[in-house]
């Protein structure tokens, strides 16, 4: 009798706890990050002032065009248009990286997560071969910044 009430309580929260980890990974998804992979969080934050919305905006935007090498409409970039802006961005970043401080870093994940959602919104577009590019070039960023967050460990 008592294990068929604790097998009654047990699917009892079955959907509570499925809602719990679906918003999760909502969230997650919302901001872009990596699909299919530990998100990366703050790896290199460090506090700092938040900055004027409209002033950040027309920062964020000038940051994108440089890493991305070209201005560009996000949500407006076509499928085809994504593998090669991932490679300008993945390239300014191999180009960079060591002389990048950390709102640096945080900069590029922004841009990233930018493409990130425009991926996201395309996807099906592309074909296996482009979306398995732009996952080893979200991943190798990952990489990279996992890196320095190493060597700065290392360093101290």
């Amino acid at each position: 009798m008592k294990s068929a009430s604790c097998l009654l309580l047990l699917l009892a929260s079955l959907p509570v706890l499925s809602h719990a980890q679906s918003s999760a990974a909502d969230s997650q998804h919302q901001r872009g990050e990596l699909t299919g992979a530990r998100p990366s969080g703050d790896l290199l934050a460090r506090p700092r002032p938040q900055a004027a919305p409209r002033r950040a905006a027309a920062s964020s935007d000038l940051i994108q065009q440089h890493l991305l090498k070209t201005d560009v409409n996000l949500a407006r970039v076509e499928a085809q248009q994504l593998p090669g802006l991932y490679e300008r961005f993945i390239g300014t970043t191999r180009d960079e990286r060591r002389s990048w401080s950390y709102p640096d870093w945080d900069n590029a994940a922004i841009v990233l997560a930018r493409l990130n959602q425009r991926y996201e919104q395309v996807r099906a577009a592309l074909p296996i071969e482009e979306r398995l590019r732009i996952r080893t070039m979200q991943g190798e960023f990952h990489s990279l910044r996992g890196a320095r967050q190493a060597k700065d460990r290392t360093d101290k």
